[in-house]
């Protein structure tokens, strides 16, 4: 009886001891598990190396190549053939005697192989297809500079194509402003004299692209105004103010909307000599000119035109010191037609003089209906 309870001690204290072990054993192997897991997601060939090489001499190794082969296999599922070569390499380096490693590297060789290969056609009937477009791109590319030309809108500052009918309309824009009232206001300090009068004027303003690398063009203007009746040898005569420029302009393509300008001005008194109320009003003074002008200026539907010139001419005139005008008009467009727009046009001119004795001013406020080419 006594043999018997010894015997049934010892089965039990063998039982225990044997299946701490094996629950020892199940845990350190399922931490190598979740460490491989882990390897594999992040696809990492040294940490996969050295997990292997620090177990390969372990009695339960076989366990963890089992798993690491089973990971391999799902890369291979999933057509992952380059993380599945690189582990399977891994594999045989820390157990060249695993036959069925070596297999498996055969097959997915094979395998990579062949996706390799179908990548490759696959790429290589990409290319061309683009090359097929491509040239089709440039047969019509071809097609179209052939009907058409770059212009550019000197309104917008784009890039527009045209046909060459229609490369007229781009290229170059005029304007005819036609003044409908000159009201003009003329005092001299040295006469103290002040007068209002009103006259017919007119403008004409052109502008050219050259191939959208600059902007050239020309710009006139002449007004004529009766300053009243004057008295000249008991004759009734009607003195003249005359104002009248001619210019070129440039704008490089940087800064289309900004000109500079050169040309040549008159400012005309014609007056009797010996007119006693407008005596001391400037004499006639021919002149260069040079300036500045801003054109196009946008205001929501309204266009600002601002210029300034210097009048060179006063160098050579005695009794006048400096002489300079300037200028600014307001666009209301209100009519767009076919090949034509029609636009009212509110401007303010002003000469300044100023003399030895004091200055003089002519400033003059135009309503003018303005007529150009449509830009498209």
């Amino acid at each position: 009886m006594i043999f018997k309870k010894i015997k049934l001690l010892v089965i039990l204290v063998v039982l225990f001891f044997t299946a701490s072990s094996v629950f020892a054993v199940e845990e350190y192997i399922s931490n190598i598990y979740k460490q491989i897991d882990q390897i594999f997601i992040i696809k990492s060939e040294s940490q996969l190396n050295s997990v292997l090489s620090d177990n390969n001499e372990d009695k339960n190794y076989y366990l963890i190549e089992n798993y690491t082969e089973k990971k391999i296999r799902r890369l291979i599922v999933n057509n992952d053939y380059d993380f599945a070569m690189t582990a399977i390499v891994i594999v045989i380096e820390n157990n060249i005697d695993n036959e069925q490693a070596v297999e498996m590297y055969s097959v997915i060789a094979d395998a990579y192989k062949l996706q390799q290969e179908h990548e490759a056609e696959v790429e290589y009937q990409r290319q061309l297809e683009v090359a097929r477009l491509e040239k089709e791109k440039e047969k019509q590319r071809v097609a179209v500079d052939k009907e058409y030309v770059a212009a550019k809108n000197t309104d917008s500052g784009k890039q527009v194509y045209v046909t060459g009918k229609e490369t007229n309309l781009t290229s170059y824009k005029w304007k005819i402003d036609i003044g409908l009232a000159d009201i003009s206001f003329l005092y001299d300090g040295v006469g103290k004299i002040t007068n209002l009068h009103y006259g017919p004027a007119i403008g004409f303003n052109y502008e050219y692209t050259l191939e959208n690398k600059a902007n050239i063009g020309a710009e006139l203007f002449a007004s004529i105004q009766p300053l009243g009746i004057a008295i000249s040898n008991e004759k009734a005569l009607i003195p003249l103010l005359v104002d009248a420029d001619a210019s070129l302009k440039f704008a490089p393509s940087a800064l289309p909307k900004f000109f500079l300008t050169a040309g040549f001005g008159a400012i005309v008194t014609g007056k009797p000599t010996d007119s006693v109320e407008i005596k001391t009003v400037a004499d006639t003074m021919y002149t260069p000119l040079v300036g500045i002008k801003l054109e196009r200026i946008p205001l929501g539907r309204v266009k600002v035109d601002l210029g300034a010139d210097w009048y060179a001419g006063h160098l050579f005139y005695n009794n006048i010191k400096f002489a300079m005008g300037a200028d600014m008009n307001l666009q209301f467009p209100f009519a767009d037609l076919e090949k034509v727009s029609l636009s009212l046009n509110v401007g303010i001119r002003d000469k300044f003089i100023m003399k030895d004795a004091g200055i003089e001013n002519r400033a003059s406020l135009i309503l003018a209906v303005g007529v150009e080419n449509v830009i498209r």
